[in-house]
């Protein structure tokens, strides 16, 4: 299985402070209202809130950067956001080839924070956390932004692993090299620095799950796009029989149920650890038949985050969030091949 390189970084470089501008008038939240990171031109990222059943959209801020390697996290009340870019948010595929291949960060690359006032559009580039590498960020209930990293012990040799996290729980794919001790780390920003709250002896296999601070990250898109689901057992033969003719034969897996609201999916699982992950290998059940999703073109070797809300369906690459469908019953409402760390936004 394919994973993403993982480096230990000791320090960062402080950053300069980048203007953003908010555009277009205020959009009330509705059950189907998303939050998303659209690229506009070279070099520049929009944060909007998009509606996709009137296509009313509203620019939260505009960022100096690519939207690679985007992601979001927004505070409680709503007043404000952060958006983070990094090279280890790239979606992977299950095995072989992605069905939307995407291309690595360049070594041009820069792993970038910015702090956006949503009710100005003001965004302001941060340093980031003066140890480790950032893993997640996030508001707690007061409002105040918390970023978690995770550092390599100093008397330890720098592991040739390759692993993922999924969702900062410290759950990884693929690792080589055993569970290499780590150092857990959170901060909190400040009065314009970070402050260092808590640290952790932790490990590739804990992640920042070691850390007490991460039970108060709320809203992040991190979060919402974690390909781990609930998986339920099928016990309807004829269901059973209907699906056993579109197994796979890669990846490693079972057809297990995706239950939410009213939404019903099979959906081919594979396994990780005693958890289930969501490939693009999905069909909907009704009234004991599947039916395949309209202009659906997700497959089994690829890693899919799913979402709903009251009649919304949301399916998106893992991580990366990019090449969002939604659905409402057996019809695409809404599409994209541009926007990316698409998640519906919160209330």
């Amino acid at each position: 299985m394919k994973t993403l390189p993982f480096s230990l970084l000791t320090a960062f470089l402080l950053v300069p402070v980048l203007p953003g501008h908010a555009a277009g008038p205020a959009l009330p939240t509705a059950e189907s209202t998303l939050s998303l990171l659209e690229p506009v031109d070279a070099g520049v990222c929009e944060w909007r809130k998009v509606e996709p059943l009137s296509a009313a959209s509203q620019v939260l801020a505009r960022l100096s950067s690519g939207c690679q390697g985007g992601s979001t996290a927004l505070s409680q009340d709503g007043k404000r956001g952060a958006v983070r870019f990094w090279r280890g948010a790239v979606s992977m595929p299950v095995v072989g080839k992605p069905t939307f291949p995407e291309p690595f960060p360049s070594q041009a690359f820069r792993d970038r924070l910015f702090l956006v006032d949503l009710a100005t559009g003001t965004a302001e580039e941060l340093p980031l956390p003066p140890a480790g590498e950032l893993i997640e960020y996030g508001f707690d209930a007061k409002g105040r932004l918390l970023g978690l990293s995770l550092q390599g012990l100093p008397t330890e040799e720098v592991s040739n692993s390759r692993v993922v996290e999924l969702d900062g729980a410290g759950k990884t794919r693929g690792v080589g090299g055993g569970k290499k001790p780590l150092r857990a780390l959170a901060f909190l920003f400040q009065e314009g620095k970070w402050t260092q709250l808590e640290m952790k002896a932790s490990s590739e296999t804990l992640g920042t799950a070691a850390l007490e601070h991460r039970k108060e990250l709320g809203e992040r898109s991190i979060r919402a796009l974690d390909p781990r689901f609930e998986a339920r057992d099928i016990e309807d033969d004829a269901v059973l029989d209907q699906l056993y003719e579109l197994s796979p034969e890669q990846p490693e897996g079972q057809w297990v149920e995706f239950k939410s609201g009213a939404h019903s999916l099979a959906v081919w699982g594979t396994p990780f650890g005693n958890e289930m992950l969501a490939t693009g290998l999905v069909r909907r059940l009704e009234r004991g038949k599947v039916v395949a999703l309209p202009s659906y073109a997700y497959q089994a070797n690829d890693m899919m985050s799913l979402r709903t809300r009251g009649p919304y369906l949301l399916i998106s690459l893992s991580d990366s969030g990019g090449h969002p469908r939604m659905y409402r019953g057996n019809k695409r409402i809404w599409s994209s091949e541009t926007a990316r760390a698409v998640t519906f936004w919160p209330k």
